[in-house]
């Protein structure tokens, strides 16, 4: 069975709508939740999220390889070892939540000494809120393995309409809580129940969709687990690397500095975050598509894949990056009031650190992984996450939060020039020369004409609104597209991928 164009270029429609929805929630519920919880509070709250952003580790890349064998068993039509595959990891998930939870008593039982709060009177409260959020976490990491199936079997549509769902709810629960001033361990009971709530959904939705699907004991096969360790745990280690470099800075920052600073620091990692998101919203239908032709054993369709979708990923990445650069400031100020220099100096570094990531990074990563070429993929994400750890502690030591930002951008900058584009050259085939003149020297040439007139602009219409902030940054947008597309974005590139 093979993955038409028309469906992935549904479901990444289908990704986007989601992702608006959700960046609008968040947007809102951020400013509600950062004026009204106060500034340690809603540290500690990004703390929580930082801290259980890790239990994804315990998974050890058997998401991944979940998703990848659904994909497969679509591409071969074997629809009915998929009640194997999912009666198995049930267990063993089920197993792995365990040790959440007893780590999260460990965690609640010792907050007072593992992080710098100010507030003593709030550590009780604090620990509470602890061991709900562990908790809860642990049921939704039981249950999110769905999720990965929802994905190989390229059902993104239908998850894209739960999750939106949910986040709306997510949002409204949230917003009260700040209301009606809850303490904190109330905000947590609330995240971890809807999230669990959407992972049963996802469950009710596999039942209907694969009408094959059972669940026993005795199709549990801990076998294919033991035989699929390899590339999971290469898949794990490449994600290790990822939690490394996105989330401990705000743990650096809590031990060192205190947890108000990484409330802070989530504020400017957030805008990244955000661009990433809506930057790489076509990537789950790209990973899809790259295991079945691997499966298939088409190489040449891979490299053009590869090509072809990195010219379109980098597209989108330099049509948002370029205004949200230049408007960082007074959209963090009009958005939350917050005019603090050292969040805006680490906003602005975390986005480039994020821009290098997703254009010169990211499609390789996708592609090489579901064609089995996770070993070096997990040398040099350990590499780097290694890297990022010693920067940071030294960095943050010295400079406070920016060095934490610093941290992350230097290893990214030597990773992607010194091993994610010599690779993906030699993998594609494709010569230096040519690559300079069909990709980077046209995008380069579009950035610098673009970001110019960019800077311009807002001399002449200040954005001193939300108003005109839009509208800047919707010339920008604008802009950027006439130039870049007229110079290389095609209509045969749009129908190779889609």
């Amino acid at each position: 069975m093979s993955l038409s164009h028309k469906a992935m270029y549904s479901a990444t429609l289908s990704n986007y709508i989601h992702l608006i929805i959700k960046i609008i929630a968040s947007l809102v519920l951020v400013r509600i939740m950062f004026l009204g919880m106060g500034k340690e509070n809603y540290g500690f709250w990004a703390l929580l999220w930082s801290i259980f952003g890790y239990s994804v580790l315990l998974e050890f890349g058997l998401g991944v390889t979940i998703q990848k064998k659904s994909a497969e068993f679509m591409a071969t039509g074997e629809i009915k070892k998929i009640s194997s595959l999912f009666s198995t990891y049930l267990v063993v998930y089920f197993i792995i939540s365990i040790f959440i939870v007893l780590t999260t008593i460990i965690l609640s039982l010792n907050i007072d000494t593992l992080f710098v709060i100010t507030d003593k009177h709030k550590l009780e409260e604090y620990s509470l809120a602890l061991l709900i959020f562990g908790i809860g976490s642990a049921i939704s990491f039981s249950l999110g393995f769905a999720d990965e199936i929802l994905r190989g079997f390229h059902l993104l549509k239908i998850r894209n309409y739960i999750n939106t769902l949910f986040i709306l709810l997510n949002s409204i629960l949230l917003w009260q809580c700040v209301v009606w001033e809850q303490p904190i361990y109330i905000y947590a009971l609330v995240a971890v129940s809807v999230q669990a709530l959407n992972n049963i959904s996802f469950f009710i939705v596999l039942k209907r969709k694969i009408s094959h699907l059972k669940i026993s004991f005795k199709l549990v096969d801990f076998s294919d687990v033991k035989r699929s360790m390899k590339f999971s745990l290469s898949a794990y280690l490449i994600m290790f690397s990822n939690i490394i470099i996105f989330r401990t800075d705000q743990i650096i920052i809590s031990v060192i500095a205190g947890v108000t600073f990484a409330g802070f620091y989530q504020i400017a990692a957030r805008v990244s975050e955000l661009f990433r998101q809506f930057a790489t919203q076509f990537h789950e239908s790209l990973s899809t598509k790259a295991a079945i032709l691997h499966k298939d054993n088409d190489k040449e369709e891979l490299s053009d894949l590869l090509i072809h979708s990195n010219k379109l990923i980098s597209a989108v990445a330099t049509l948002l990056f370029i205004p949200a650069y230049i408007l960082i400031e007074p959209l963090l100020f009009h958005w939350l009031s917050l005019n603090d220099v050292a969040t805006i100096i680490i906003a602005k570094i975390l986005l480039i650190s994020m821009y290098i990531l997703v254009v010169f990074r990211s499609s390789m990563v996708n592609i090489l992984l579901m064609n089995d070429q996770h070993i070096q993929l997990m040398r040099v994400g350990l590499l780097e996450a290694f890297s990022n750890i010693i920067l940071s502690i030294i960095l943050v030591s010295k400079y406070g939060m920016i060095g934490a930002a610093i941290g992350t951008l230097i290893p990214n900058i030597f990773f992607a020039l010194f091993y994610n584009i010599p690779v993906s050259l030699k993998y594609t085939s494709t010569s230096f020369l040519t690559y300079m003149k069909t990709y980077l020297l046209p995008l380069i040439f579009s950035f610098i004409i673009t970001f110019y007139l960019g800077n311009i602009l807002i001399t002449y219409i200040v954005p001193n609104n939300i108003l005109k902030l839009l509208m800047d940054g919707l010339i920008i947008l604008l802009s950027f597209a006439f130039i870049y597309g007229g110079l290389t974005l095609k209509r045969d590139i749009l129908r190779k991928l889609f």
